[in-house]
């Protein structure tokens, strides 16, 4: 009984090394795994499996590339396959899945490029001789077209990630081919797809060709999202360098100018907010947007008589510009204190009354300035409230003061 019971402790112990021992199978040799594909392409079935096998043997020990780049060609083949049978059920008529038909043609392309890749490694002496490049191509171009369609579907179904692989691939993986009139269209939509998803390193990296191939209104929309790319990536010098570019290339394009000069305005680089604005007067000439951004450079810097003149140089152009005329009066505002802080507060000396109606005369200048901010931005109370209730209280201009108190209290 004792022997028994040993035995029956030991052999769990002991099992596992005798199955340790037994000899692994032999992996099926890569002609059988070939002929399994060709067998799978003939037939039209079993294209998944035949796959799956030749590319598990892509990890064996003393593989040549030659034989890998037969492999990953072979694999192109069996994804083809797979596609020319969804094909075939929406030729008759029959329930297909459409993402899978184009998924299939996007693995295939997958499989070529990857083909490609290692037809082109150097041998030991340094050569490159490929000799798949004509197979790759010939499989490519047949299928080129709906690669832009899978990329059309899923654009029209708002799946912009899926879309950004599908113009990505027809806009890159393309080897000493004419540049055919689809392009233009690949690299725009690779550009805009890439930016949705935030993906903005594929932005950066399409922007420049689809501007190339683009009229000037699309290109400088093109440029603006490279800018926005690399705004969110906070690459102030690819930023920079494309915000200049663009304020040259496209001056009627103002996202260019507002970002670039508000971009000076906020490194308080002043001198050059106001070089870029005479720049541009002298390029695109006179526009209300580069003569108010000189008004805004100059309120910065307390300059206020220049901040006026350039606000109203602005407002002449355009005269609905609130900005123009908060800036002025701002401007006004910010000159009626300093003057009324520095006015003789003796009733009894001369300079009073002239210091006075000086300030008040300011007060009354911002005044209008001020509610004309209020007219064209009603909604932006906290521009507008609280340096009218100043004027107000100053200008003793009560029927509007209780009304302003109200608004800054929250009272209706």
């Amino acid at each position: 009984m004792k022997w028994f019971l040993l035995l029956a402790f030991l052999l769990p112990v002991c099992q596992p090394l005798y199955s340790a021992d037994k000899k692994q199978p032999k992996p099926e040799k890569l002609s059988s795994l070939r002929k399994t594909a060709k067998t799978a392409l003939k037939n039209r079935s079993n294209q998944d499996a035949a796959r799956n096998g030749l590319l598990g043997a892509l990890s064996r020990d003393g593989l040549k590339n030659k034989q890998r780049a037969d492999i990953y060609y072979i694999a192109a083949l069996l994804e083809e396959s797979l596609n020319g049978v969804e094909n075939q059920k929406a030729y008759l008529k029959q329930s297909f899945d459409t993402a899978r038909f184009f998924n299939k043609l996007s693995d295939m392309y997958a499989q070529l490029r990857l083909c490609d890749s290692v037809d082109l490694v150097p041998d030991v002496n340094g050569r490159v001789r490929p000799r798949m490049q004509k197979k790759t191509r010939s499989l490519r171009l047949k299928h080129r077209r709906n690669i832009l369609g899978g990329g059309k579907f899923f654009l029209a179904k708002q799946n912009f990630a899926a879309a950004y692989l599908f113009f990505d691939l027809y806009s890159t993986y393309r080897y000493d081919e004419p540049v055919d009139s689809l392009l233009r269209q690949a690299v725009c939509l690779a550009t805009l797809t890439a930016f949705q998803v935030e993906n903005y390193l594929g932005t950066i990296k399409h922007a420049d060709e689809a501007i190339a191939y683009s009229d000037s209104s699309t290109s400088a929309i093109l440029l603006e999202y490279k800018a926005r790319a690399y705004a969110q990536m906070k690459d102030n010098d690819g930023l920079l360098a494309t915000l200049k570019r663009g304020v040259h290339e496209y001056p009627e394009h103002d996202y260019f100018f507002v970002h670039l000069a508000d971009w000076y305005h906020e490194q308080r680089q002043f001198a050059e907010e106001r070089k870029l604005a005479d720049e541009l007067v002298a390029a695109a000439g006179g526009r209300a947007i580069y003569y108010y951004a000189k008004s805004k450079s100059y309120l910065a810097e307390n300059d206020y008589e220049s901040c006026i003149a350039y606000a109203d140089s602005a407002i002449a152009l355009q005269p609905d510009y609130a900005d123009a005329y908060y800036n002025k009066g701002i401007a006004y505002l910010n000159m009626a204190i300093i003057s009324q802080e520095n006015s003789c507060k003796d009733v009894n000396d001369s300079r009073y009354a002239t210091d006075k109606e000086r300030t008040l005369d300011l007060y009354r200048k911002a005044r209008p300035c001020m509610e004309m901010v209020r007219r064209l931005q009603p909604e932006k109370q906290d521009r507008w409230a609280s340096p009218l209730y100043r004027i107000y209280l100053n200008l003793n201009s009560g029927e509007e003061f209780v009304e302003i108190d109200r608004i800054l209290n929250g009272q209706k």
